[in-house]
């Protein structure tokens, strides 16, 4: 399959989507890949059965609870493949084999015996639960159940009565319908058996257990004579892993161990006569294993544990349980850093498991002296789970233990659940609420509440305050918080597409905003735009304030609302072909121009010259016209000290730039120890106040800490960046320069760690954040930590093809350790399971970028 093309815009709750989907896709769609683990070929064969029946044949002996395709959705976000019904499926995502399936299921009252049967179990093993229900509605009665086609039918329901609900009443019910009124047929066998096995298993009671384990013993015996060689052999395995299960719970690990070895000897000896038949052997085998694994982990056999570990991971490679299993072993061993690579490998084939495999995979990092990367386990195991208690308290510990109480506390609320509003359990929604639907956000970050200040403002309505906020997020901000949170149904092009569930009082009164803003005046446009910019419909800005020439502009509220939009315009292009803000530059030359706007341009064409065109002529030209802009500000008597001396910070910082370009190292001192000293002194009354001092004294000694680095003061550099760290230490940028500060220094491992805090407290610069903490880590010698970093970057952004490379050299052993700071010397060891999916990874993308360009250049050229 394409991968990046079908995982662009799905990020799954901790594997990437395309992982998912292919270790699983039968479940998904029915069809079939290399990646795909032995439980999930189960429908594969069912297809197969369907097709070719043969009443007696051998399907799969494990079937799947009712939750686990629900799982498979919930961690892959693939929410286009939520289904209940195979008819619940689109047709252009089913499979030949789905639709088939589905074909039938819409006509299974018309089916035979045989097809009704068939289609029972191949629903059964898509993990459809309700859709066997439909097709056997209620038991069937046990004299009609002597059939062995009927027999199947209600050994089907059965299964999915216990895969729903446990061993209830109408379990037992089902059950009792077959283990009470035995028929010598291979269903009755596996009936009978598979009760006994429940009660052993399940049963507070399983006194009953031996007696109908006995009995599926003697019906195989007087069937014997009717089956294959090769049917009559896995069936006798299939019971004997009953029979195991009962002696492991009478606590008869010897009697247990010694039933498995003969019946694994005789199974190592058969043969498949067909190729359906190889997948029955197959699942056998792992079947077996599992239970000898299991047994020989109670009974402290390390060398037989080991051999059994290696034996299930040649078996099935993308086994989630068999890799728990190696890790646990390697746990026990004492070989912490082996048990995180399986644990962080058992968590990228989940879904069952995942948020556990996570955990323990936190706690070996945490052991190995790596708490940032254990805390980012902790926090991915609460999103992947964030009902489980176990999740919940390692993540509020985590927090508490490195002094961050706000998000502790925040994760205590985000473990509440609301069934009517589910989207409050998210830990992303909870972050940013304001900025999916103008909700409440809890990040105690400076800009998670951006959306709600405009907000305000625009609900104030007359009152305008020309000192605000200085951050403008990235244009891709808001659709990255709804991927990376996997709430899809807030990706809306407009505020009235939001459902109405989903919808806050405030947004709807956006969105009655919406229908009256033709009729506004200038000044409420913009207020109404803000809003609409600060939640990220950019594109929604431009269209509703279509461009105006400069000359058709009359008021001063009209010049301010064409800035704004130009000002939009321009910061969303940054990044690739970028929009001059010439309607601004116009503006401030326009008569009606008041002398704040004006100022505020002049500052921007400052910012705009420096970074785009490299104009020192330019640049100064503008510094001019602020500056003459700022002296009649600061004499006009109705402005208050907070605004005269915050917009005289602003100004000293921004044109700052002027005597960088010029390489004037003093006057550019003079302008940003200017512009510190008034940060330092704005005197700020009341909340808001406080937060724009707060908000300008970090953009302020940040942009110091770049003056430091640049002229090499890197000490000075350091204490600014930790300054505006302690300002804010939830900015994710801010993290990146501590990161960047280490890298100078040589110090990668430590580096590592701040460009996690990045990942962590995004969604600005969260692939990013990976990307570089695994490129860090490789630098250390730590390729266990590099991979999972490198995965957790292509989970985000499916293209990175620098990410994809890495993963492909660590996975294989190609990094080299580099630097000081290494923790390994010499070559780093490759990290464990990956590594022919990770070059086929790579050879895939480069071939397909490969594409890309030469269809790009025959464009081009033709």
């Amino acid at each position: 399959m394409n991968r990046w093309e079908f995982s662009h815009g799905i990020v799954g709750a901790n594997a990437p989507s395309w992982l998912t989907f292919e270790v699983h896709r039968p479940y998904f769609d029915g069809a079939e890949s290399p990646a795909t683990a032995v439980q999930a070929r189960s429908a594969i064969l069912a297809a197969r059965r369907f097709e070719h029946p043969s009443p007696g044949a051998l399907r799969f002996g494990m079937t799947m609870p009712a939750s686990y395709r629900r799982l498979l959705v919930q961690e892959s976000r693939l929410t286009a493949y939520r289904a209940a019904l195979p008819t619940d499926l689109p047709e252009e995502l089913a499979s030949p084999a789905w639709r088939r399936m589905t074909g039938a299921y819409r006509q299974h009252t018309e089916l035979d015996r045989v097809d009704r049967a068939g289609l029972a179990h191949w629903l059964v093993a898509v993990c459809l639960p309700a859709a066997v229900l439909q097709v056997v509605p209620e038991d069937l009665g046990p004299e009609a159940c002597r059939d062995q086609v009927t027999a199947g039918l209600q050994s089907a329901r059965a299964a999915t009565l216990f895969g729903s609900e446990g061993l209830s009443e109408r379990t037992t019910a089902a059950y009792r319908v077959l283990a009470d009124h035995p028929a010598p047929t291979v269903a009755h066998v596996q009936a009978v058996a598979a009760w006994g096995y429940l009660l052993a298993r399940h049963a507070g009671d399983d006194s009953a257990a031996p007696f109908f384990l006995g009995r599926a013993r003697e019906l195989l015996k007087e069937i014997a004579g009717e089956l294959t060689p090769f049917t009559h052999a896995v069936l006798t395995a299939r019971l004997a892993l009953r029979e195991v299960m009962y002696a492991e719970r009478q606590r008869d690990f010897g009697g247990a161990r010694a039933l498995l070895a003969d019946v694994r000897a005789g199974i190592a000896e058969l043969t498949a006569p067909d190729r359906d038949d190889e997948l029955v052997l197959l699942e056998t085998r792992r079947r077996l294993l599992d239970r000898h694994l299991e047994i020989v982990v109670r009974t402290g056999d390390a060398e037989a544990e080991r051999a059994a570990v290696e034996e299930g991971l040649a078996l099935d490679p993308w086994d989630v349980k068999i890799r728990m299993q190696a890790a646990q072993a390697h746990e026990r061993a004492g070989e912490h850093e082996q048990a995180l690579a399986g644990y962080l490998h058992a968590a990228r084939l989940g879904p069952f498991g995942t948020a556990f495999a996570l955990l323990r995979a936190a706690e070996r990092a945490r052991c190995l002296g790596h708490g940032e990367f254990a805390r980012v386990l902790n926090e991915r195991a609460f999103r992947a789970a964030p009902r489980a208690a176990a999740t919940r308290d390692a993540l509020v510990a985590a927090c508490r233990d490195d002094g961050d109480l706000p998000l502790a506390e925040l994760t205590e609320r985000a473990a509440a659940r609301d069934r009517e509003l589910p989207h409050l359990d998210n830990w992303h929604y909870r972050m940013f609420a304001a900025y999916f639907n103008l909700g409440e956000s809890e990040s105690p970050g400076l800009y998670a509440r951006l959306p709600s200040l405009a907000y305000e403002f625009a609900e104030r309505g007359g009152e305008r305050d020309e000192v605000n906020w200085q951050r403008l997020m990235p244009p891709a901000f808001r659709g990255n918080l709804i991927r990376e949170s996997g709430l899809a149904e807030f990706a809306v092009d407009h505020p009235a597409d939001l459902p109405e569930h989903l919808r806050t009082p405030r947004w709807n009164r956006l969105c009655a905003w919406l229908d009256e803003f033709d009729s506004c005046d200038a000044e409420r446009r913009q207020q109404i735009a803000m809003v609409l910019y600060r939640l990220g419909f950019i594109k929604l800005v431009l269209e509703l304030v279509p461009a105006e020439p400069v000359d058709r502009l009359r008021t001063p509220a009209e010049l301010r609302l064409h800035h704004w939009r130009d000002l939009v315009r321009y910061v969303a292009s940054v990044g690739g072909t970028v929009a001059a803000p010439e309607t601004s530059f116009a503006i401030a030359e326009h008569p009606a121009c008041p002398t704040h706007l004006r100022f505020v341009i002049a500052v921007v064409a400052v910012v705009f010259h420096a970074r785009e065109t490299r104009s020192l002529e330019e640049a100064t030209r503008w510094r001019e016209t602020g500056a003459r802009a700022l002296a009649e500000l600061l004499t006009d008597p109705d402005r208050s000290a907070f605004e005269k001396t915050m917009m005289e910070s602003r100004f000293y910082r921004s044109v700052s730039f002027v005597p960088f370009m010029a390489g004037d190292r003093e006057w550019l001192a003079r302008d940003m120890d200017r512009a510190e000293e008034l940060a330092r002194a704005v005197p700020a009354e009341g909340a808001y106040q406080e937060f724009l001092k707060r908000e300008n004294l970090r953009a302020c000694v940040e942009s110091r800490s770049k003056e430091c680095y640049a002229f090499g003061e890197d000490d000075r550099g350091d204490l600014l960046v930790a300054e505006a760290l302690a300002l804010d230490p939830y900015e994710p940028k801010t993290h990146i320069e501590v990161a960047e500060g280490l890298l100078r220094r040589e110090r990668p491992r430590e580096a590592a760690d701040s460009f996690l805090r990045t990942a962590r407290l995004g969604p600005v610069s969260t692939a990013f954040g990976y990307a570089s903490a695994a490129e860090c880590f490789r630098r250390a010698g730590l390729p266990v930590l590099a991979e999972d970093c490198y995965l957790q970057a292509l989970r985000l952004d499916p293209y990175a093809i620098s990410a994809a490379r890495g993963w492909a050299a660590v996975a294989t052993g190609g990094s080299e350790s580099g630097g000081a700071g290494g923790e390994a010397g010499g070559a780093a060891a490759p990290a464990a399971g990956t590594g022919a999916l990770a070059r086929e990874y790579l050879a895939d993308l480069e071939s397909w970028g490969a594409a890309r360009r030469a269809a790009r250049q025959a464009r081009v050229t033709g």
